[in-house]
This record gives structure tokens, sequence and C-alpha cells, in this order.
């Protein structure tokens, strides 16, 4: 098939790209050309360097070549969606949207497991620290509430794919590497609420695969999924399997916190990105049925990818995770909370 991804050199769009060479598809990417980016096959990959907004760009592209798919990774706002409606209408196969759980997570309330025909539920009142980002769900929401509206089997087919977070090497977010840093450093860890609301991930080559997946399955076509592991973890048990697999004789202590003290703490946010990673503050489980029945996707296991992952953040990665520089203000504070917890019980025994 001849594809067009915009993006292509992300964390995600890297492995779908990778993962649509290995099966002999003509790949095209509309890049900035910021991200630089080698794939193995070169000859399979070409590329437009551009800006996704120039709708002059589009527009010629669309009018000199015809492609049988249109991913759009990057689409974060719904004007950068109707410029590619516009430009794309009546002249492509197919289109398929990188969407998000954001558009649940938001919800004022939800049934778990969460099922795709959730994402309209009435929004909670807005929430800054929603930890699945709550501008960003809403903008997510707009635009599929805009490409549903143009769903057109034969002028515009639309399938949209709603991940989790997304972990595994190279991931830019470091999330799994906030916690192996400070398991490795051999210090407490402080854990914001109780860390018993579970919650999915999904690992990239699980999700990669999945979006090239759908190109075999044209029931897809007109179709959303949630896509993510079948292995559901509270924070407590993701931390407790991550310290045995790190092999280290050293068993951190961890202190819990309550959230909404938690969330006065000037170490609870860092410019560098998300501080104390996953979902601590309400259930967040995905029906995966839809995707498995449909395409029959499988997820690998956590301890398999999650091993590829840790070798990658010891071994290649360079740099600290986010808000390590505020590592000791973590230990100062556990220290604190310790002292003034344990004269605390001492009183209440008196």
């Amino acid at each position: 098939m001849k594809i067009l991804l915009i993006g292509g050199t992300g964390f995600i769009s890297s492995k779908v790209t990778e993962f649509l060479i290995e099966k002999g598809h003509s790949v095209t990417l509309l890049v900035r050309g910021k991200t630089p980016i080698n794939f193995n096959d070169s000859e399979k990959v070409k590329y437009i360097y551009g800006d996704r907004h120039d709708e002059a760009l589009l527009k010629d592209l669309f009018n000199k070549e015809h492609y049988d798919v249109l991913y759009d990774m990057i689409a974060y706002e719904l004007f950068e969606t109707e410029i590619v409606y516009k430009a794309a209408k009546g002249k492509i196969g197919r289109f398929i949207h990188c969407s998000t759980v954001s558009v649940y997570m938001i919800s004022d309330d939800v049934n778990t497991p969460i099922t795709e025909d959730q994402w309209q539920s009435k929004l909670m009142p807005h929430f800054p620290r929603n930890p699945f980002g709550m501008d960003y769900g809403i903008n997510k929401r707009k635009i599929e509430e805009f490409l549903w509206s143009k769903h057109n089997e034969k002028e515009f087919p639309v399938t949209a794919i709603r991940p989790p977070y997304v972990c595994g090497p190279k991931d830019p977010a470091k999330r799994d590497y906030f916690w192996i840093q400070r398991i490795l450093d051999k210090k407490p860890l402080l854990v914001p609420g109780s860390g018993d609301f579970s919650g999915q991930v999904v690992f990239v080559n699980d999700l990669a695969k999945a979006f090239v997946d759908l190109l075999y399955h044209p029931n897809s076509i007109g179709q959303s999924y949630n896509v993510a592991s079948g292995e559901i973890n509270t924070l407590n048990e993701y931390l407790d399997k991550l310290i045995k697999m790190l092999h280290t004789d050293f068993k951190p202590s961890i202190t819990h916190i309550p959230q909404d003290l938690f969330d006065t703490l000037s170490l609870s946010y860092s410019n560098e990105g998300d501080v104390f990673t996953f979902n601590t503050r309400r259930p967040a489980i995905f029906s995966i049925e839809k995707i498995k029945n449909d395409i029959n996707f499988e997820f690998t296991p956590f301890e398999k990818w999650m091993s590829e992952t840790i070798d990658w953040f010891i071994n290649k990665h360079e740099g600290d995770s986010a808000g390590y520089s505020f590592r000791n203000d973590e230990i100062d504070f556990i220290d604190k909370w310790q002292y003034e917890y344990s004269n605390l019980i001492r009183r209440v025994k008196v």
C-alpha cells in the first residue's frame, strides 16, 4: 500500500513506520525535519519536509498523490484536523487517527472497564491536574467529534485508536524511568495517595502493531478502539514488580501521603515533564475486547517489555528522569513526614 504519515519520527509513529516497512509498504512521512531518525530500509521511506499547518502544501500534496492510507499521529487541536480533512477528502483510501483514553478520563464519571462508547460522557469540572491531561483530552474529544461527523466510507473513512500511557524503550516522557531511577538510588520512595487505583498502560510495540494491523481488517473502518495491555496493576503492584525485576539487594521503603497534601508540594510539579508518574487519582481500566475481536490484538507480557525498557534506560539513556533534581527534597519531606507521624502515634497512645 501507499501510505502517508503526518508525523512518523516520534516515539509511537517511528515504530509504526518500522512495522509498515517490514510489511513492504511504501511509506511517506510528512515531518518538520527536527527529529533525526534513520530507518534501516531507507529506500522504502520518502520524506516531505513541511509544516502540517501549511494548507497550500497539503492541498498540493493530495492533488498530486493518492494514498491508500493516511495516518495522523500528531493532531492535538481541532483546526489541525480540519485542515487535513479539507485537503484529503475524497483523495485517500482511509484515515487513521491517533486519539487517546483521555477522551474518557476527562469525564465526571465512567463505568469500568471503559468501553469505546463512553467517550462523550459528561465532562468533569475543569481540573488542570488531571493526570490524563484536561485540556489535552478536551481537544482530542473535539477532534473525534469532527472526524465522526465527517466519516464517509467513500470520501473519508475514519478509524481511531485510543491508547493509555505508552511505555517502552526510548519513551521521551521517561515515565518508567522515573521509578527505575529512584529505586536504583536506594533511597525511600514517595507515593501520592494510596497507590491502590488500578490502571493499564500499553507497550509501544503492541500499539504500533495495532495501528498497522488495522490495514488488514476492513471491518475496522468506522470504528474506534482502546488499545492497552490486558494486565491491570495498581501503582503499588507495579512498584513491587519493578523492584523485583531490578534485582537490587535493597528494597526501598514506600511512604504514602494524602493526595491533597501532595498537590500542595512544590516537588509535585516539574517543568521537565510528568513526575510521580501513572494515575494516582481514580480507576482507569479499559476494555480491549473490541480490538481483540476485530483485529486479533495481542499484548506483550509486562515482564518481557519491562526487561527491554529497564535495559534501555540503564544502558543507553543519558540524563535524569523528570523531577530528579528535586530528589533531595523528596527525601527531606519523607523524613519530616515520618518524624511527625511517629510523634502523632506516640501522642495517640498516651
